[in-house]
């Protein structure tokens, strides 16, 4: 900013600045309060300064004692939930527990009906083309409808403080990206088969988050722990995840986020079947394609 020129004032809103400035530095004392400030050492001086009786004192606590009461009440009041609130809260919790149960009958008779039909068409093909019955079979091994049995490993993954304590840090809580990180780790070190917390895992499964949820087949997984379990070869497996980088990956999630995590050899491992998928592609048998 240039200076004034010799001779000149200074603007008038400097000039109100400093002049604010000096008020405050040498008078920071309003006026008014200090003449009552004077009056009363004025009074005390005089022997004239009226003190409050034992009964001003007892009203005084009587009403800080009930302004104290209505407050407390009033905010209590404001805590407790509406009964509106309360019903409707209650009509969907209430409606979340029936569409749950529903699912699972649901899911359970098409499990049913998917074990019906491969028992149908396995004693149809039994006698008929037992060729194409093996070939039905080592497809159902491949694609995931069968459950399958063998050795194998299983890598958990635990949120950090493990769900114990309050609510967890949302960065701190396993992620779509830390499962898809071991699956295909997984299927990298030689795994035939793999299912994430029974999830068993296709072609066409997902592993995702829907907000803090996730989600593999689009069902929401429970958590706080996360278990991977793969069919193969164990010591295999073990030797090609060492040469890759998921342990480093694993130990910056324990060291950055606390998330725990594990793997252990099974001798046997049971993973279930995805069922009869949606049929996308067909053609008769022995055309050409």
């Amino acid at each position: 900013m240039t200076p004034p020129a010799p001779g000149t004032r200074p603007p008038r809103r400097l000039d109100e600045s400093m002049t604010l400035l000096i008020e405050v530095m040498e008078k920071p004392l309003d006026p008014g309060y200090a003449q009552a400030a004077a009056q009363r050492r004025a009074a005390q001086e005089a022997g004239s300064v009226r003190r409050r009786s034992p009964g001003t004192w007892v009203g005084i606590v009587a009403l800080a004692v009930v302004l104290g009461g209505a407050s407390a009440t009033a905010s209590q009041q404001l805590r407790v939930p509406q009964p509106a609130v309360t019903e409707t809260r209650t009509v969907l919790e209430r409606q979340i527990t029936e569409r749950n149960d529903q699912v699972a009958r649901l899911s359970a008779s098409a499990e049913e009906l998917s074990r019906e039909i491969a028992d149908l068409q396995r004693s149809a093909l039994e006698t008929q083309d037992p060729g194409l019955l093996d070939v039905i079979r080592r497809d159902a091994l491949h694609n995931g409808t069968d459950a399958v049995r063998g050795p194998g490993l299983v890598v958990s993954l635990t949120d950090g403080g493990g769900g114990l304590v309050g609510e967890p840090d949302p960065s701190a809580r396993v992620k779509d990206v830390d499962l898809q990180t071991v699956v295909n780790a997984l299927w990298d070190a030689g795994a035939e088969a793999i299912s994430v917390d029974d999830q068993r895992l296709t072609s066409r499964s997902s592993i995702r988050n829907a907000g803090l949820a996730v989600l593999v087949n689009l069902v929401p997984l429970p958590g706080p722990t996360y278990v991977v379990r793969a069919v193969g070869d164990a010591e295999a497996m073990q030797v090609q995840l060492a040469r890759s980088g998921l342990g480093d990956y694993l130990q910056v999630l324990g060291s950055t986020y606390g998330i725990r995590s594990s793997t252990v050899a099974q001798s046997t491992l049971d993973l279930p079947g995805a069922g009869v998928q949606p049929l996308q592609h067909a053609q008769p048998v022995g055309s050409e394609p």
